[in-house]
């Protein structure tokens, strides 16, 4: 459900949760592919249930008509394979899970990709957080203490614009 709902990338958030520690490192890799794989599946119900009714929204959008029928195509040509690949993928899921409804992929079919690329995605990761993390915090924890407020003061204005643009996209 990452960016469904947030306006950020969740491994931003992910990465934090995972340098607190080995042991949250296999929880969170669960957890988040879990919960992203449930806003895949929903993105998917939606393609399958509304696509026809969301015709004329699609076509009055470019950029989104062009995702759309870019993602179909590539399910049609590839099936489960083309979901699997857009789930490893910093695209959109939430247009490639659309699509995959859309073009009447079969749910348990979709869900095994969704599942298989998500966690593959996370879990590498993971297994990179967990191998280099305590040298990373090692690292981190070395920067003067101005360098790392202005990191984060950084990353919480990125945040802010793209919170303020997901919001004016739907005012």
């Amino acid at each position: 459900m990452e960016s469904t709902v947030l306006p950020w990338p969740i491994e931003i958030p992910m990465l934090a949760y995972m340098l607190r520690g080995r042991r949250q490192t296999v929880v969170v890799t669960l957890v988040v592919s879990a919960g992203s794989v449930t806003g895949c599946f929903l993105a998917y119900l939606a393609g399958t249930a509304t696509l026809e009714a969301l015709q004329g929204f699609i076509a009055a959008r470019p950029g989104l008509e062009a995702g759309v029928a870019e993602s179909r195509a590539r399910i049609e040509a590839l099936g489960p394979a083309a979901v699997f690949l857009a789930m490893l993928a910093p695209v959109p899921v939430q247009v490639a899970s659309f699509a995959a409804g859309a073009a009447g992929m079969a749910a348990p079919a979709f869900l095994l990709a969704a599942a298989a690329g998500r966690t593959l995605r996370y879990a590498a990761m993971g297994v990179l957080v967990f191998a280099f993390g305590p040298a990373i915090m090692a690292w981190w924890a070395d920067r003067p203490a101005w360098l790392r407020r202005a990191a984060v003061l950084a990353a919480g204005a990125v945040f802010l614009i793209l919170f303020a643009f997901t919001v004016a996209a739907f005012v």
